[in-house]
C-alpha cells in the first residue's frame, strides 16, 4: 500500500469516528432534551397522580398536636382497660374460667391471605382451650388491617368473605402511575384503584352497621396506621369510625383508615385523615399489642385489685397471627447492591418483629411478678420459606391461594401455636 493510499484510509477511518461520535452527541442530546421535555411537561401529563401541596404548619403546634395526642392515647387506654375490667368482671359472674382474648394481625402484605386462612382453620378446632374464642380485643396492622374488622365479627359468613378476597386478588389492584412512575412529585410509584374499588364493595355502610352491632360494652377494634406528620403511631378505633359512617351515611372513613394501614411508603399513595397524612401502620411496627406500657396502677390487673379486690384476676391470652416469615432463612448474599439492600431490609423487618414478640412476652412475665394475673402469649408465622414479592406482580392468586390453604392446614392444628418467645 502506498503512503497516498494509507493517508486516504487513514483519513476515512478519521471521517467515520467523527461522524459516529456526532450521531452519538446527537442522540444524546436528542433524548436528554425529549426526558427534558418530559420532566417539564410531567405536571400535565401526570394529572391526578400529582396531590396538591399541604400547607405547612409551625414546628410548635406540630410539637403541641403531637404531645396532645400522646396524651389522648394515654387516657383513653386507661379507659378502654377499665371497660375492660368492667367487661371481664360481669362475664366472670356467668364463668368463673372466663378469659379475656385479643387476636394480634400482624402486616405482610399478599401474605395476608396467610391469616384469613388461618381464622378459617381455626374456627374447625372443637370447644375448649384452643378453640377460636370471642375475642374482647382485635388489632390489626397494613394487611391485618383487611382482615381484623372480619375477624372482629367473628361469623363464617365474614371469615369466608375475607379470605375470598384474599383468594381472588384482580389484576388491576396495583397498576403503576403512568407514564412516569418515578416523577418525584407523584403521590407514590403505584396506584391502588382496583384495591379501593374492591374494598369499597365489601365495607360499605352495612358493613359498618354489622360492626356496630357487634360491639358490646368494653370491646375494642383498633387499626394502626403510621401518622408521618408526627412521627407517631395512629391508632384508629374502628369500632367508633363505623358509627360516625353510620351517622354519615357514608364509609368512606372506614376504607380510609385501611387504605392509610396499608399504605406503603412511596409504593402506595399516603392518606390524609383530619389534616394528618398516615402511610402504612409497619413503618411505625408490624403488629400492635397495646403500644406504651401503663403505670402498675392503670394496668388490667391494677385496676381490677384496685375495683375487686376480693375476686381473681381472669387470665389475658394474646393470639399472635403473623402474616410472613418470623425469620428469613440463611442464604449466601451475593455483594452487589440490589442483593444486599433486599436482604438487609428483610432483616430491618423480621428484627423489629422478634424485639416486638419479645417485649409482649417480657410484660407478661412482669405482670405475673406483679401479682396482676396470669397472661399467656401464643404466636403463629409462616414456616414455609416465601419468596421476595415482585413489584410487577405483587398479588399473584396462585401463591395467595397457596398461603390460604396453608393458613387453613395450621388452623385447623393446635399444636401449630408457639408460646415461648423466638
Amino acid at each position: 500500500m502506498t503512503p497516498k493510499d494509507s493517508n486516504r484510509k487513514n483519513g476515512t477511518h478519521q471521517h467515520r469516528w467523527g461522524c459516529a461520535v456526532v450521531s452519538f452527541l446527537l442522540g444524546f442530546l436528542s433524548l436528554a432534551a425529549v426526558l427534558t421535555g418530559l420532566y417539564l411537561l410531567a405536571p400535565v401529563i401526570q394529572g391526578s397522580s400529582i396531590a396538591p401541596p399541604r400547607t405547612p404548619v409551625p414546628i410548635a403546634e406540630l410539637t403541641k398536636r403531637k404531645q396532645d395526642a400522646i396524651s389522648e392515647r394515654a387516657a383513653g387506654k386507661t379507659t378502654h382497660t377499665r371497660d375492660f375490667v368492667a367487661r371481664m368482671h360481669a362475664r366472670q359472674q356467668q364463668d368463673p374460667d372466663a378469659t379475656m382474648d385479643f387476636l394480634v394481625l400482624s402486616g405482610g402484605g399478599a401474605n395476608g391471605a396467610f391469616g384469613a386462612g388461618f381464622l378459617i382453620g381455626w374456627a374447625t378446632v372443637p370447644p375448649g382451650p384452643d378453640a377460636l374464642p370471642t375475642f374482647d380485643g382485635v388489632t390489626g396492622v397494613s394487611t391485618g388491617s383487611f382482615i381484623a374488622p372480619f375477624a372482629y365479627l367473628g361469623t363464617d359468613e365474614a371469615r369466608k368473605e375475607v379470605d375470598d378476597f384474599f383468594r381472588n386478588p384482580k389484576p388491576d389492584w396495583v397498576t403503576s402511575r403512568e407514564p412516569i412512575s418515578f416523577y418525584p412529585e407523584n403521590m407514590s410509584l403505584m396506584k391502588v384503584s382496583g384495591i379501593k374499588r374492591d374494598l369499597e364493595e365489601i365495607v360499605d355502610v352495612d358493613f359498618a352497621k354489622q360492626i356496630d352491632a357487634a360491639t358490646t360494652d368494653g370491646r375494642l377494634l383498633l387499626i394502626q396506621a403510621s401518622n408521618i406528620d408526627e412521627q407517631i403511631p395512629g391508632v384508629f378505633d374502628f369500632a367508633d369510625a363505623a358509627r360516625k359512617s353510620i351517622q354519615a351515611g357514608d364509609a368512606e372513613r372506614l376504607q380510609e383508615i385501611i387504605l392509610a394501614s396499608c399504605a406503603i411508603p412511596a409504593v402506595f399513595p399516603p392518606r390524609e385523615i383530619d389534616g394528618t397524612l398516615y402511610v402504612d401502620g409497619g413503618a411505625v411496627g408490624n403488629f400492635y399489642a397495646g403500644g406504651r406500657a401503663s403505670a402498675a396502677k392503670d394496668t388490667f390487673g391494677g385496676q381490677w385489685k384496685r375495683m375487686y379486690p376480693d375476686d381473681p384476676i381472669p387470665k389475658t391470652r394474646y393470639w399472635v397471627i403473623l402474616n410472613g416469615n418470623l425469620r428469613i432463612p440463611p442464604a449466601i448474599s451475593q455483594p452487589t447492591w440490589p442483593a444486599v439492600a433486599d436482604r438487609a431490609f428483610q432483616l430491618l423487618s423480621t428484627s423489629a418483629e422478634i424485639t416486638a414478640l419479645r417485649h409482649l412476652f417480657a410484660l407478661a412475665e412482669l405482670t405475673r411478678l406483679r401479682g396482676d394475673g396470669d397472661v399467656e402469649v401464643r404466636w403463629i408465622s409462616v414456616e414455609k420459606e416465601l419468596a421476595s414479592p415482585n413489584p410487577m406482580n405483587m398479588f399473584d392468586a396462585k401463591t395467595m391461594r397457596s398461603l390460604s390453604d396453608y393458613g387453613k392446614k395450621l388452623g385447623a392444628d393446635p399444636t401449630s401455636w408457639k408460646t415461648v418467645a423466638p
